[in-house]
């Protein structure tokens, strides 16, 4: 009865082994393999025929000197069952990952597999779907912070002006037109519209350059950009006797979208005469580096400069640094926007009477 029980029992063994799914191999102590299932077979391309009796390091090299090799050994010595968790293995246009048990049978090793190839192909999909997801979020996330800024804006930058010209208008009616009183009223009245006209002008030309980001690339030379930016600001650099140093040696081109690297360098210039120091001849540097195949470019000058502990504030929306020469605040922060948008970042060090750089990471 015994007999028979064994024999059924060597026979289910054997059925489970051949007609496994997964790749079922036993191997002796020398590490030669002893049997090796059909699945086994079909995965590694080979004859069973030619399989049997061959070293595992003859089918696959790149295990000598492995900790994995050594814990094989060491199932057998112990009779420590073994797992892991991802392996990888490689044959003819194909790739495919398993989970692993090693266990001893006998005074053999077996070592059985089950195939995680898909499982693990939708585990790398869905990282990818849920860093993209991630990223669409912080676009969200940045998106609803500027209309925080524009509500802001709408709220306090544009109300402040018409709640004044409102009193003036209540001024005027309440004077005699006729008297020397209504002049300075209506000045006031003049100057409030202008700087309401100027902010609404200036929210426009902000909410074009954002509602016209476009991926659009070409090859730039930055000599060349450079060299329109000093010619629409020829006459401001040629009154003030303006030094302007270049260095692109290192790197002379860029992929960029030209309207945007031209609205970044106009700003950036346009800063630098607006606050030059009254006391010294204006001197700009502009120098650009490869690093990471990335393009740095410092942007230099030696003006009047501000405290770098307020520098957090200087790419916020109408934020000026400085009121003595006129202005709107939006220069930087459309820097900044571009710079954004495009995956860049740019940082600013400055002092006080001794000038800013501004170094921006494309």
């Amino acid at each position: 009865m015994k007999s028979s029980k064994a024999e059924i029992n060597n026979d289910l063994k054997g059925v489970f082994f051949e007609n496994a799914y997964s790749p079922f191999v036993i191997l002796n102590r020398d590490m030669d393999f002893v049997d090796i299932n059909q699945a086994a077979v079909a995965t590694l391309g080979v004859n069973k025929e030619n399989f049997i009796g061959k070293n595992i390091l003859d089918i696959f090299p790149y295990l000598e000197g492995t900790d994995r090799f050594d814990s094989y050994k060491n199932v057998i010595e112990t009779g420590i069952s073994i797992g892991f968790d991802e392996l990888l293995f490689q044959g003819e246009n194909v790739e495919y990952r398993f989970m692993s048990r090693a266990f001893k049978i006998g005074d053999y090793l077996g070592v059985s597999t089950l195939d995680v190839t898909k499982v693990i192909g939708s585990k790398e999909k869905l990282k990818k779907k849920q860093a993209l997801l991630t990223e669409v979020n912080e676009n969200l996330k940045r998106k609803n912070q500027e209309l925080e800024d524009f509500s802001y804006v709408a709220a306090h930058d544009l109300r402040a002006p018409l709640t004044n010209l409102k009193s003036l208008l209540g001024m005027v009616i309440e004077s005699n037109p006729n008297s020397d009183e209504f002049k300075p009223i209506v000045e006031k009245m003049q100057l409030v519209a202008k700087v309401m006209c100027d902010k609404i002008r200036a929210l426009n030309e902000v909410i074009a350059i954002k509602s016209n980001f476009s991926d659009n690339k070409e090859e730039l030379v930055i000599s060349e950009v450079i060299g329109n930016i000093k010619l629409s600001h020829s006459e401001e650099i040629i009154k003030g006797r303006t030094i302007i140093k270049e260095d692109f040696s290192s790197c002379t081109k860029i992929d960029y979208n030209s309207f945007q690297l031209e609205s970044i360098l106009h700003h950036l210039m346009s800063n630098a005469l607006k606050y030059r120091h009254p006391g010294r001849k204006l001197s700009i540097k502009i120098v650009t580096k490869k690093i990471n195949g990335k393009m740095q470019l410092s942007f230099k000058d030696n003006g009047i400069g501000f405290d770098q502990n307020l520098a957090y504030k200087i790419f916020r929306l109408f934020k000026r640094m400085h009121t003595h020469v006129e202005g709107l605040g939006i220069g930087l922060y459309i820097i900044h926007s571009i710079i954004n948008e495009n995956g860049g970042k740019i940082n600013v060090k400055s002092q006080v009477n001794k000038g800013t750089e501004f170094i921006i990471h494309f």
